[in-house]
């Protein structure tokens, strides 16, 4: 299978390496050049990339040869998507962004082909509303990092054939991941449930009710969760989950979904989460609240 990867960021990257991995042609385009070659060396070397990998036994260094060969850099969106069986967009989380790179698509990619957006919380439909054949539009929702966690989330719109979304699950299991289906409403299942956590576990630090590491460990110990809120969130990214709660609370008008003050002051303040994946980070809440009185 062909697939083409729109958007060369943190979860492009990922998606390209999964599928490479497992045998797929991926080629793999975006709007900043440097992004492409600062991707291909993360994929390479990277905390979860091929050196890693071959490091830990578990790939061959014949195996990442090949992952390698097979993800091709393209210099624009018709010859990345042209012959491609699979679109995945993968911009970052901005709804007129990723609109204008699916009213493109249309005219790039084959009209027999899939087109799937990774959003984590923007409504699909709306991504996908310029297209004038809809039947096979839907998202595709990667975890981070998409080279370990399971988990696929496929999201069908009132309009997605049956056909594309059972042609979807199984182009998932032959990735080694687990498909769920979810109705096209912001957050779609996992980030509902996620960033509910989230923000309940802000409110308990911001009303003084517990301190970071006690949530934390609530979570992993009484409930078995491998990381709590706060460290999940430092690991995600601050930045990506305010753009989360922001496109969450921007399309349903939600005042649940207002991120919390003190993560829109970390971010502002160069607090990006765990700097061994957000470079140029200060750190995450630890380092924050330690440094804030």
């Amino acid at each position: 299978m062909r697939v083409a990867v729109i958007g060369f960021g943190l979860m492009g990257r990922q998606i390209a390496q999964v599928f490479a991995q497992h045998g797929h042609e991926v080629k793999v385009t975006d709007e900043s050049p440097v992004a492409v070659k600062s991707g291909l060396e993360e994929v390479a070397h990277g905390p979860y990339g091929i050196e890693s990998a071959i490091a830990k036994a578990k790939m061959s260094r014949e195996e990442g040869t090949m992952t390698l060969q097979r993800i091709l850099p393209s210099s624009d969106l018709k010859d990345a998507c042209g012959d491609a069986d699979l679109v995945i967009e993968a911009v970052y989380e901005l709804l007129p962004l990723k609109q204008e790179v699916f009213a493109k698509l249309e005219s790039a990619a084959s009209p027999s082909a899939l087109l799937a957006s990774n959003t984590s919380t923007l409504t699909v439909s709306k991504i996908g509303s310029k297209l004038s054949k809809k039947d096979r539009l839907l998202g595709m929702h990667f975890f981070n990092p998409a080279q370990v966690t399971k988990l696929v989330e496929i999201v069908k719109t009132s309009q997605t054939s049956k056909r594309v979304i059972q042609q979807a699950a199984k182009i998932v299991e032959t990735i080694g991941k687990t498909p769920i289906i979810a109705d096209d409403e912001p957050g779609f299942i996992a980030n509902r449930l996620g960033l509910t956590l989230y923000m309940e576990a802000s409110r308990l630090l911001e009303e003084g009710t517990a301190k970071i590491n006690d949530i934390d460990l609530a979570m992993k110990l009484g409930y078995n969760h491998p990381m709590g809120p706060f460290e999940l969130a430092d690991f995600v990214g601050l930045d990506t989950r305010l753009r989360n709660l922001e496109a969450l609370f921007q399309t349903t008008g939600d005042e649940r979904w207002i991120p919390p003050k003190a993560l829109r002051e970390m971010v502002n303040q160069g607090y990006l989460g765990d700097p061994s994946r957000r470079k140029h980070s200060k750190g995450g809440y630890r380092e924050f609240f330690k440094t804030t009185p």
